[in-house]
């Protein structure tokens, strides 16, 4: 380890505690300042609710910091809103993944934790308080002198705002930048960014204005009407109404298939199905996506509208609003519309906001169970087992053409299921392994189904869209965690072809529409690929938001102004802070915003669509 990794490694973990000391400060503010109320301290209930309140709170943050750590070792990064968010009847399903993955790691949590509450108590039961009567002047101001050091630490010192994730970026690595934070403050922040700061607001008709102009392409026109990214398609009605497929790709990085990648390791093909049918189909190498978690996926993919910083929309009031779904839309041209899905779709409470976006039917893991003809894992069922319900269905003709069908995998989700260790290509020592062993099988259940698909005589009239949700998120530098596969596979109807426009999930549903020959009215920020050779990338995700276009990939955070600039093409790396040079950042820093004010604008008065 050369000397600067060193000094970079000890620069992280020391500004680390000053994050640190920011969570337990702010956690125990309001106990250190009933503490300091001396004249109270007389009564023993006052003086036992201070003292033992903050008990439990300990206990949980240790039992979210053990989470954390699981979590990270998976994801390379902390914890978000989902360290709150899933409790309730999601939690079993979690609890059930952690047993699976770290059995005694969590057993050992368990002890420890039992035994540290007993410490707890029995050194706060020894805490002996001076409750004798004082005079003001010999109690307040050493009292007041710590309640002010708990606020110092607690905004994390004396700069001019509370301490942010901004204040972590440390050093040129990412990965330690991250390390930096601990994953109750990230929880926090998540929960915190429903508005960004004034340093990141753009005049709303400004936001609105460029972005209109951003996402102007040959195939749409703007409608008039208050709804300002409304549009409606020139269709081209030689394009008939073909079946539509889309299958979401849980986690997978356009790594492991892109030929820049090269996707081998150790002599080994990771998705050699997949490889044969991209030689086939239409590929998008610099395709990327907007958010980092499956509901951003799903919201930029099945609504056109890139999911918010912070807490994601399914998770607020804003899922209620109107929205040009993907269902709703090719309903209109008389299409039924089916969601596939191996787990419970009620997971993150997806099952009515998906039926919102326009699926009549969705068959998840509660279908899978009722019928019973596959055997179901500790998340749901294999993938395989998916494709082979859809083919059943298409052979007992279930659903009418034309038909829009989605599929959202599971296999390659943690913990890493795969059905027998025939796919276990390399040692399951690691997390990183494991979840190539199940990208391995994956690969092989999309290679079965498309076999079998193409035996039916639908094939001929199916346009089948792969794309992931999200990347892996791990051992990935920051162009591999947003870079994710895109491929349409439709040999009938397009020739073999690499598409090197830069794009991403919200230009799907424009792409979807350009292949129907039927006018849609949708409101979308994206473009249809095949329509517009011009192409960008919006990114927001965390407290992260960002811009990719020819020539720059911005990275930027919403509490203040950290903009960062990195390469868009190889070699992949940073350029360094925007403040350092800020010619180049200007542009894509301006988009960005546009974007990410337009979004809140449009969803705050509920003006995305009629």
């Amino acid at each position: 380890m050369s000397e600067s990794a060193i000094i970079d490694i000890t620069r992280a973990f020391i500004h680390g505690f000053r994050f640190d000391f920011a969570v337990m400060a702010q956690f125990l503010f309001i106990f250190v300042f009933l503490s300091a109320i001396h004249p109270l301290n007389k009564f023993k209930f006052y003086r036992n609710f201070w003292k033992f309140s903050p008990i439990p709170f300990i206990i949980y943050s240790i039992s979210h910091l053990v989470g954390d750590f699981i979590y990270f070792e998976n994801a390379n990064k902390h914890l978000g809103y989902e360290g709150f968010v899933f409790f309730g009847k999601d939690f079993g399903v979690l609890l059930a993944s952690a047993f699976e993955s770290h059995l005694w790691l969590i057993i050992f949590f368990i002890f420890v934790c039992a035994g540290f509450s007993f410490l707890l108590i029995k050194l706060t039961n020894s805490i002996e308080i001076d409750e004798s009567p004082k005079p003001f002047w010999k109690w307040f101001p050493k009292n007041l002198g710590i309640v002010l050091l708990t606020i110092i630490l607690a905004r994390g010192g004396f700069q001019n705002s509370f301490i942010g994730p901004g204040n972590a970026i440390v050093t040129d690595s990412p990965l330690l930048n991250q390390l930096v934070l601990n994953g109750i403050f990230t929880t926090i922040i998540d929960f915190k960014v429903e508005k960004f700061s004034k340093l990141q607001e753009l005049n709303p008709a400004e936001a609105i204005s460029i972005t209109r102009k951003i996402i102007q392409y040959p195939g749409a026109e703007f409608v008039e009407s208050p709804f300002p990214i409304l549009r409606k398609t020139i269709p081209d009605p030689s394009n008939g109404k073909p079946d539509i497929m889309l299958v979401l790709l849980e986690s997978w990085p356009a790594k492991y298939v892109s030929e820049e990648f090269s996707g081998v390791i150790d002599g080994k093909e990771i998705t050699p199905k997949f490889n044969r049918l991209r030689e086939k189909g239409v590929y998008f190498p610099r395709f990327f996506a907007n958010g980092g978690r499956t509901s951003n996926g799903l919201v930029s993919i099945l609504t056109g509208i890139p999911d918010r910083p912070g807490i994601s929309m399914v998770h607020t009031k804003y899922s209620l609003n109107n929205f040009t779904g993907l269902g709703k839309l090719l309903k209109t041209a008389g299409y039924e519309t089916t969601f596939y899905y191996g787990g419970q779709t009620s997971f993150e409470n997806l099952t009515p906001i998906i039926k919102h976006w326009g699926f009549d039917t969705i068959y998840d893991y509660l279908s899978f169970e009722k019928e019973g003809n596959f055997e179901k894992g500790v998340w749901g069922y294999n993938d395989l087992d998916v494709y082979r319900q859809i083919i059943n269905d298409y052979k007992n003709n279930k659903y009418k053409s034309p038909r829009l069908t989605v599929c959202l995998t599971l296999s390659t989700h943690h913990p890493f299921q795969i059905p027998d260790k025939s796919f276990e290509r390399f040692p399951p020592t690691e997390d990183e392994n494991k979840f190539i062993n199940s990208l391995i099988y994956a690969d092989s259940a999309i290679g079965e189904f498309i076999s079998e698909f193409e035996k039916l005589p639908e094939s001929k009239n199916t346009i089948i869209i792969f794309v992931s949700d999200h990347t892996s998120h791990r051992k990935l530098n920051y162009y591999e965690d947003r870079n994710i596969p895109f491929l349409v596979y439709a040999p009938w109807k397009y020739d073999p072809s690499v598409n090197k426009r830069i794009s991403s999930q919200i230009d799907i549903i424009p792409t979807i529409l350009g292949m129907v020959g039927h006018e849609f009215r949708f409101s979308s920020l994206g473009k249809d690929v095949f329509k517009d050779p011009s192409g960008q990338a919006y990114i927001a995700f965390g407290n992260i938001y960002g811009w990719g276009e020819e020539g720059i990939f911005f990275l930027d955070t919403v509490d203040e102004y950290n903009g960062l600039n990195f390469s868009i093409n190889p070699p992949y790396v940073g350029r360094g802070p925007c403040k350092d040079n800020p010619l180049p950042c200007a542009l894509p820093h301006k988009k960005g915003l546009a974007f990410m004010n337009t979004v809140e604008i449009l969803l705050k008065k509920n003006l995305i669509a009629p």
